[in-house]
């Protein structure tokens, strides 16, 4: 059985995430023996989790005013625009229009996943609303990064993320997609 563990936010992975200020932040972690890039992780912690666990994510963002990039851009993550990407890290962003701007970051060693998340609150009432779904994420982004972790490698050929060009704490991103 595959542990994750609650930890606190490595810095190389705020600075990745290059979200100033930040007013929450929540980190996990687990060990892994699979050969996965970072995309292909956020891929399978997001994307291949049940449809019934997208629809309901999907709807509290659509509810949050999240507006999602297309679904047939490359340039995302079920929604999530690609900030920057390679293969040992990759940076997701969503903006709410309550007033929240969130970050996740996924960092890949091969041996350990590491996925932090970094948001902003924007206006007052996105800190009202974010303090009251907090502790209920919390629980569930565990949950996705369980079944994540326990789940065999997809059977779709690897990404084409780049290799870094420098370790995952540097403060210059490997490469960026074009926003669609």
């Amino acid at each position: 059985m595959i542990t994750v563990r609650e930890i606190e936010t490595p810095p190389g992975l705020e600075a990745l995430a290059g979200l100033e200020p930040v007013d929450y932040r929540e980190s996990f972690a687990f060990a892994t023996s699979a050969d996965r890039t970072a995309e292909q992780w956020a891929r399978q912690t997001l994307e291949r989790c049940p449809r019934a666990t997208r629809a309901q994510m999907i709807a509290v963002w659509t509810l949050l005013g999240i507006p999602l990039a297309p679904p047939w851009s490359r340039a995302q993550v079920l929604g999530w625009r690609i900030l920057h990407n390679c293969s040992s890290h990759i940076v997701l962003e969503s903006r709410a229009a309550t007033g929240v701007t969130a970050r996740l970051v996924l960092h890949s060693t091969g041996t350990e996943v590491t996925q932090a998340m970094l948001v902003r609150f924007d206006r007052p009432l996105g800190r009202r609303i974010w303090t009251r779904l907090a502790p209920k994420h919390r629980r569930f982004l565990r949950a996705l990064l369980a079944r994540a972790a326990a789940s065999p490698p997809p059977v779709v050929p690897p990404s084409a993320s780049p290799p870094c060009a420098s370790p995952p704490c540097a403060s210059a991103p490997c490469a960026s997609p074009p926003h669609a």
